[in-house]
C-alpha cells in the first residue's frame, strides 16, 4: 500500500521537529503557519509565523529539560488534514505530568497551515502547570 502523501507530510515533519532541523520545518510549514494550544496552561494560545512557533518550542524544551518528552502513538490523514495523538511526559520539580494530546494539524499545498493542541484530559495539564496551593 502506497502511504498518503499527507502521512508522509506528518511524518517527514515529525522527524524534523525532533532533529531541530528548522529549515525543514519551514520547507514544510506555510510561512504564515498559525498554532492554536489550547488548555489552562502557560503555554495557550495562538502563535503566528514560524519564528513564533520555535520560540514556543523552545521555551517548552527549557522547562521540562530534566524530563519532558513528547511520543508520537498515531497518524490519521485525509486530503486536508492531519490528526495526531501523541502522549508527553514531563517533570517540573516534584510534580510530573503523563497525559494525551490531540494535534490537529490543516494541510494545503502539502504544507502545514494550521495546527490546533489540545489536551485530551485538560484539568490534569492545568493541575500540572497550576498546582493548588493547600
Amino acid at each position: 500500500m502506497i502511504p498518503h502523501p499527507n502521512s508522509l507530510l506528518v511524518h517527514h515533519c515529525l522527524q524534523a521537529a525532533n532533529e531541530g532541523d528548522r529549515q525543514t520545518l519551514r520547507a514544510l510549514w506555510a510561512p504564515d503557519i498559525v498554532w492554536h494550544i489550547k488548555g489552562d496552561s502557560p503555554w495557550q494560545g495562538d502563535l503566528k509565523g514560524a519564528d513564533d512557533v520555535f520560540e514556543y518550542l523552545a521555551q517548552i524544551g527549557e522547562v521540562g529539560a530534566t524530563g519532558l518528552r513528547t511520543e508520537v502513538e498515531d497518524v490519521m490523514v485525509s486530503d486536508e488534514r492531519a490528526a495526531i495523538i501523541c502522549h508527553t511526559h514531563a517533570e517540573l520539580g516534584d510534580r510530573v505530568l503523563d497525559a494525551d494530546f490531540l494535534v490537529i494539524a490543516d494541510i494545503m499545498s502539502r504544507r502545514i497551515q494550521e495546527i490546533t493542541t489540545i489536551p485530551i484530559d485538560p484539568d490534569r495539564v492545568a493541575d500540572f502547570w497550576n498546582p493548588s496551593q493547600d
